[in-house]
Parts: C-alpha cells; structure tokens; sequence
C-alpha cells in the first residue's frame, strides 16, 4: 500500500531562520560576527608577527631559504626568502635536488 506523500504545501512550510525578524537577535548576530572577525584578525596578526620574527632569525644565518613545515596548530607553513631572481633559481634548484634525492631510484 503507499501512502500519500502530498500534504498540503501550506501546512508545514520550512521556517528559515531570518536574524533580521527580531531587533534582539540582529544585535546578538551582529555582535558575534564582530567579536568573531576580531578574534580571526587578531589571530592573523600574530601569526604575521611570528612568521616574520622566524624570517628575521633564519636570515641571521641564511642568505636565502625555503622554510616548509607545520605550526603547533597543524596549519602548513611556507616561507620563501629569496632577493632576487638568481637565489630564486637557485633555491629551486636545490629543492629539486632535495627531492629526486629522497625519492631516488630504488635497487
């Protein structure tokens, strides 16, 4: 036996959620939108602020690099320092290097 999937389209109307129905929650919204967006800057800020702190380390002993990894948070890093086009070559040409050496020819 089936049974009847149509029941009347006026009865049970999905309700979305609107923030703007009530002046309350627009404010709630708002405010947490700002205190989230706050926070994420703050975040990329600090981030900024370490990525160059390790920049300026690494050039103490560097003249260019490559700097590939993961922060503490599991986010990748890359970092390229490289002051023209002839350290950029040669960078990726040691990166090459680094590669099909790890990844050589097995015998």
């Amino acid at each position: 036996m089936m049974k009847n999937k149509d029941k009347s389209s006026g009865d049970n109307k999905d309700k979305n959620f609107d923030p703007n129905a009530n002046k309350e929650v627009k404010e709630l919204t708002h405010k947490a939108l700002i205190s989230f967006l706050r926070d994420q800057l703050k975040n990329k800020n600090e981030s900024k602020k370490d990525m160059d702190a390790l920049t300026s380390q690494i050039l103490e002993f560097l003249n260019c690099f490559i700097l590939l990894g993961y922060n503490v948070d599991g986010e990748p890093v890359t970092i390229i320092s490289a002051h023209n086009q002839q350290e950029a070559d040669s960078l990726g040409s040691l990166i090459n290097k680094f590669i099909f050496t790890q990844n050589g020819p097995e015998d």
